[in-house]
């Protein structure tokens, strides 16, 4: 292969790779870094009417929105620059009879995650013959492969209740300092 060749396959693999990185930092095609504003005109060109919108530090909820064929409560959360910095999925809570529904449910987000961030750290952490702890995360799978960002899926029990969870956190923008704007001060403020 020529030298011009073997430079434009780099330039191809280069982009392609870029190409990929870009759409693992976005949910429903929102970029992480995105202000409360965006996130919130975003959901609604696609149909979806978001709530607990105001206040730095809230969430943006979607209480109904399909995760493919699944459907879940989608909540962004905000740093305190109030940019997108991760967002989590869940399903609906099924009782103890119903606890293979979370478990179908966490398996279909696995492998939703494993299309979007690549292949899982392991096989899966808990099924449903394991001990479950009560109000922790109980680990499901680990995503390691996209440096930017921690994603893992996991079932919670609440009392009686179980549901699946999924979840993606980009850790540059979950640990950025807040920005303060400065205020102008009176002294070199005019008189009138």
């Amino acid at each position: 292969m020529s030298k011009l060749g073997v430079i434009i396959t780099f330039l191809i693999l280069v982009l392609s790779l870029g190409a990929q990185a870009q759409s693992q930092n976005n949910f429903a095609g929102i970029p992480f870094g995105s202000s409360r504003e965006t996130v919130i005109e975003e959901m609604m060109k696609k149909g979806y009417e978001p709530y607990g919108q105001t206040g730095i530090g809230e969430r943006v909820v979607i209480p109904v929105y399909m995760f493919g064929e699944l459907p879940v409560q989608v909540d962004f959360i905000f740093n305190k620059n109030d940019k997108f910095y991760a967002f989590e999925i869940r399903t609906g809570r099924v009782e103890r009879a119903r606890l293979n529904k979370a478990f179908e449910a966490v398996a279909y987000m696995s492998d939703q995650f494993t299309l979007k961030y690549g292949k899982a750290s392991g096989v899966p952490a808990i099924s449903e013959s394991s001990t479950l702890k009560e109000n922790v995360h109980n680990l499901y799978q680990e995503w390691f492969s996209v440096k930017a960002l921690d994603a893992y899926t996991a079932i919670i029990q609440k009392g009686n209740r179980y549901y699946a969870v999924g979840s993606v956190t980009h850790r540059q923008l979950a640990n950025e300092a807040e920005k303060r704007v400065r205020e102008k001060s009176a002294e070199t403020a005019p008189a009138f």
